[in-house]
């Protein structure tokens, strides 16, 4: 989730904080090491999940820190956490700093104000305010209604009043295909929706149909998530059965059509040897870095795979 809010900071910072947003140049942000941080009185590591540096329009000294910290579930503690992380940001970077926690987890508020107070003698002596947004207690109808990319991809997460399963996913798909960002960063935003919304086999089936018979949508694209599916429920099947050979070369096949498929979208068609080469890799892994680097690289030759 991380990657997700960092390559879409200025959809998520529009879609929550819209007039904090006018006042943001996205043209002049930057990404800060979380590592770089330690609890200096005691010494233990503190690793913000994602700290962001951005430039305000109307200054250009005066740079906001903005902090996004994801949790799976509430803690009881993440109050003083917040706070903690907010005094080590405050104190190393001399930035002023704009807090927010997202929750994955239901119950936990949608979006609302959060506070922690230190006190002394039973007196208050300091106020710390933060964000929360618990997507899981969100509309997702009225998420999906709206003109942002990052809305209809974090309605996979959101809860529905009024449609089922296989309709919120059908209908954050369509949104999605029809947006106008370029298909690496859709493809993020797809794979955001097949992970927090799966279906089961019957209720893929059914959006699997909806999409062939859809007016607005090429059912081709739906080709390379549906197989990327199929292939991790294969993986499991493969594991249970024991098929270890035929799940290998399954995964590899299909993170290759995966990479194939990005590249033709990024760069158009590729030169016969690069497709030859791509179809020669037989590490998992080098494909995962090279399905990663089509996001950022503007050449074959940086991806690495022809010649300057």
């Amino acid at each position: 989730m991380e990657k997700i809010l960092w390559q879409f900071f200025a959809e998520f910072m529009d879609l929550f904080f819209s007039e904090v947003a006018q006042r943001l140049d996205f043209n002049r942000i930057k990404l800060i090491d979380k590592e770089l941080f330690t609890d200096l009185p005691e010494g233990a590591r503190r690793e913000p999940d994602l700290i962001v540096e951005a430039h305000t329009v109307d200054d250009e000294i005066e740079i906001v820190l903005v902090h996004i910290e994801i949790q799976a579930k509430r803690e009881k503690n993440i109050s003083h956490r917040m706070w903690e992380y907010y005094c080590l940001l405050r104190l190393r970077l001399k930035r002023p700093v704009f807090p927010v926690v997202v929750y994955l987890e239901k119950g936990t508020g949608g979006f609302s104000q959060a506070e922690y107070t230190d006190t002394i003698f039973g007196q208050a002596i300091n106020t710390f305010h933060y964000t929360v947004i618990g997507l899981p207690d969100l509309s997702a109808e009225e998420y999906l209604a709206k003109e942002n990319v990052l809305a209809a991809a974090l309605s996979a997460l959101m809860r529905s009043d009024r449609m089922d399963r296989v309709m919120r996913k059908f209908r954050a798909w369509e949104r999605l295909m029809r947006s106008p960002v370029d298909e690496a960063r859709k493809h993020l935003l797809l794979d955001v929706v097949e992970r927090y919304l799966e279906l089961s086999e019957s209720e893929a089936e059914e959006v699997r149909k909806m999409a062939k018979s859809s007016k607005v949508l090429d059912p081709g694209e739906y080709v390379t998530i549906f197989e990327e599916r199929a292939l991790r429920k294969g993986r499991k099947l493969g594991r249970q059965e024991g098929r270890q050979e035929g799940k290998v070369e399954g995964v590899l096949q299909g993170k290759r059509e995966a990479l194939l498929h990005l590249l033709q979208r990024r760069f158009g068609e590729l030169p016969e040897g690069v497709a030859a080469r791509i179809e020669g890799i037989e590490n998992a892994s080098e494909l995962d870095i090279l399905i990663n680097r089509v996001l950022d690289a503007r050449s074959l030759a940086e991806m690495g795979l022809m010649e300057v």
